[in-house]
């Protein structure tokens, strides 16, 4: 996983972007950012959306993607609120993330 800033784009203490490349071409394989926000509770990690490359992917590509991101929310101690269709599934797979996912779209 590479943190990668693409022109015009700055990464910040409240916002941080997660790129995944291929190794020839460089070509973005996929990609996600995460937002800091402050809700009335408490304060979150938003994740909007997810992008995969449906050219350029690798089977794996959203497991490695999203290993990146968790591992950086686990060690910020915030919790993440995703709103993407692609991530909620893969957080309803996985019930050991329960404790970092924030407002789930159901109830245990």
């Amino acid at each position: 996983m590479q943190y990668f800033l693409e022109k015009g784009r700055k990464m910040t203490d409240t916002k941080k972007y997660f790129i995944q490349r291929n190794g020839s071409d460089k070509q973005i394989t996929s990609s996600t950012d995460i937002d800091l926000i402050q809700r009335k509770d408490k304060t979150v990690w938003v994740m909007n959306h997810i992008f995969l490359n449906p050219d350029e992917h690798d089977e794996h590509e959203l497991s490695l993607l999203m290993q990146e991101v968790i591992t950086y929310v686990k060690n910020t101690d915030y919790p993440i609120w995703v709103l993407d269709p692609i991530a909620i599934k893969y957080f309803e797979k996985y019930p050991d993330l329960k404790n970092i996912w924030y407002h789930k779209p159901y109830q245990d």
